[in-house]
């Protein structure tokens, strides 16, 4: 190896080779595959033998044959950890220490990859040999090769938790204790995983580990294995963890919540009734701490709607009453259950003892009780059990002098749904007064006004008076004719031809109807457009009906051809390019 890193080929002919092969393999060198196979097998003097012969055939130095890489951007070392070849890891490892950091595509270091092969003697290997590499290279100082981390995030500690091998955590524990707390991308620390774990002794070891003396304890995010344990509803493991570290139960997670809040959240009773028995000898300080959101673990229990749970925390004897316990919004246990609908939970605490009177009308900082909330979110089986507690005042108001039927009352005006049906008969039942009933009931009975104003009362004008002029012509070209003065009989002379004929004496009705109507209707525009709006909006209402009546009495084909031409001159009055108004237009002219 020496020999072979000694040698040098310079000649400008093998430097142009070389440039043209990483072009082909994009810049970088790929592992030929004999020299792969020599590292598989693991025959040091095997494989030896072929890097010389790879750089006499290709004529480059030997540094350039240990910058090839596997398609995966595995280095031969890394290809050496992988498959347990232990005297050619070593090998590679003295002579070209640089590889102890290398990086393949997935950010793995040779280190990463024998802790996953389970390979013991490579990975004391590498963590030996990087602690003498490490003085003599200046590049090396500043790294710590047990905190490497991969895409993933995780360092070998991670990995080896993962593989479930306690010997190779030890051995990596035994050269970097801290790397114990470190997070992956996930925020999850090995202290953590290590309680997914079948093999009990990685737990226990890491719990040995101290945490880091510059982050206190509550802050240590990711690292609590108790709520581990909790999440993988393991009483046991709990109970393991808390006699070894009784104060993990102090650790919050990202969102300040101790484990009694994540017990809370999950509904695990039995993980909640353990962490209850292990304050019972100490103190309540835990079980009584607020969260990111300023909510205790009662708080979460009561939203989540876990029943058992809240019957566990009430039966807990604490030093205070359990319903003066607020949140950031000034809302009791109750409050929660009401406003997120949680049915069971509220009549759990309706029933237990330690309420009060006091508890159940309490209001919160915007002036809500339970009852409001629940009418505010339509919860009418919540809205039911709490109005017919006989301590609850049902009229109370909130900040804004609204009772929890004024409230419901108000949804009324956006849609009627059976929900806010039944959450207004529950609170009827109750007896819960409308404040505001007269000026809802006005609300209500208030439609919005439209101004019966035409965007052009011209356009209404001309069709009033086109059926005034067809109605006023049809008396003088009555169906039929008339008897000319030529007849025989001159006194039928000026006479309709059809007078004997019912449907004549009906034609001639309606369409008598249909002129005045229309004569009023044009009458009425004319009035419209001189006096004020008031008496311009009823004059144009009236207008309307009496055009509407001409329509209805028209003889047909008349009041057809009539109608279709109003239709248009209404809709295409501003758009005179349109097509349907040509055509209309077009119709109307053909029967005038």
């Amino acid at each position: 190896m020496e020999e072979l890193k000694n040698t040098q080929f310079s000649s400008a002919e093998d430097a142009a080779s070389l440039l043209l092969h990483k072009e082909l393999v994009w810049e970088k060198n790929i592992v030929n595959f004999e020299l792969y196979d020599a590292v598989e097998k693991g025959d040091v003097v095997n494989f030896v033998d072929v890097l010389g012969k790879e750089c006499a055939e290709r004529k480059v130095p030997l540094s350039d044959i240990f910058d090839q890489v596997t398609w995966a951007g595995d280095s031969l070392l890394h290809v050496a950890a992988d498959f347990g070849s232990e005297q050619i890891a070593e090998l590679i490892s003295c002579q070209f220490p640089e590889l102890l950091t290398r990086r393949n595509v997935r950010g793995d270091t040779p280190l990463h990859v024998a802790v996953r092969s389970k390979n013991s003697t490579i990975v004391k290997l590498v963590l030996s040999q990087y602690a003498i590499e490490k003085s003599k290279h200046d590049g090396l100082k500043d790294k710590e090769i047990t905190r490497e981390t991969n895409e993933y995030g995780n360092t070998p500690l991670h990995e080896a938790v993962y593989s479930d091998h306690f010997g190779l955590v030890e051995e990596i524990l035994h050269a970097d204790e801290p790397v114990a707390h470190y997070l992956n991308k996930s925020r999850s620390s090995p202290l953590f995983l290590s309680v997914m774990s079948p093999d009990l002794k990685i737990l226990n070891l890491l719990l040995q580990i101290p945490f880091p003396a510059d982050q206190p304890l509550p802050q240590c995010f990711g690292n609590s294995p108790l709520h581990a344990a909790l999440r993988e509803r393991n009483p046991d493991l709990i109970r393991e963890i808390l006699g070894k570290r009784e104060e993990l139960i102090y650790l919050r997670d990202e969102e300040g919540g101790t484990p009694f809040h994540y017990a809370a959240y999950t509904g695990y009773v039995e993980g909640f009734r353990i962490l209850l028995q292990n304050l019972s000898e100490k103190s309540n300080q835990s079980l009584l701490e607020r969260n990111k959101k300023g909510s205790f673990p009662i708080h979460v229990a009561c939203k989540r709607g876990h029943v058992e749970v809240v019957e566990e925390f009430l039966r807990h004897e604490l030093p205070i009453n359990p319903y003066v316990l607020l949140n950031q919004k000034g809302q009791n246990i109750l409050h929660i259950a009401a406003k997120y609908g949680r049915t069971k939970v509220v009549q759990h605490l309706l029933r237990n003892q330690k309420i009060d009177q006091c508890a159940i009308n309490h209001r919160d900082n915007d002036g809500n009780s339970p009852l409001h909330l629940a009418s505010i979110n339509l919860f009418p089986k919540v809205l039911y059990f709490i109005a017919q507690d006989k301590r609850i005042n049902v009229n109370i108001t909130n900040n804004h002098d609204l009772t929890a039927r004024d409230i419901v009352q108000l949804e009324f005006k956006t849609q009627e749904t059976v929900r806010k049906l039944l959450a207004n008969s529950a609170l009827i039942e109750a007896g819960v007064s409308l404040k505001l009933n007269s000026m809802l009931r006005l609300q209500r009975q208030q439609s919005p006004k439209r101004d019966l104003l035409l965007k052009d009362p011209n356009t209404f004008l001309v069709v009033a008076t086109l059926i005034l002029t067809l109605t006023f012509t049809a008396f003088f070209s009555v169906p039929g004719g008339l008897y000319s003065s030529d007849d025989p009989n001159s006194k039928k002379t000026g006479m309709a031809v059809l007078d004997h004929k019912p449907g004549f004496w009906i034609f001639s009705i309606y369409n008598t109807i249909a002129m005045f109507s229309s004569t009023a209707a044009c009458i009425l525009m004319l009035v419209a457009q001189t006096f004020d709006s008031e008496l311009a909006r009823k004059a144009t209402l009236i207008a309307t009906v009496c055009l509407y009546n001409s329509f209805s009495v028209l003889p047909t084909p008349i009041g057809g051809h009539a109608l279709r031409s109003f239709i248009a001159l209404l809709h295409y009055d501003n758009k005179p390019e349109d097509s349907s108004y040509q055509k209309v237009i077009k119709d109307n002219e053909k029967f005038v």
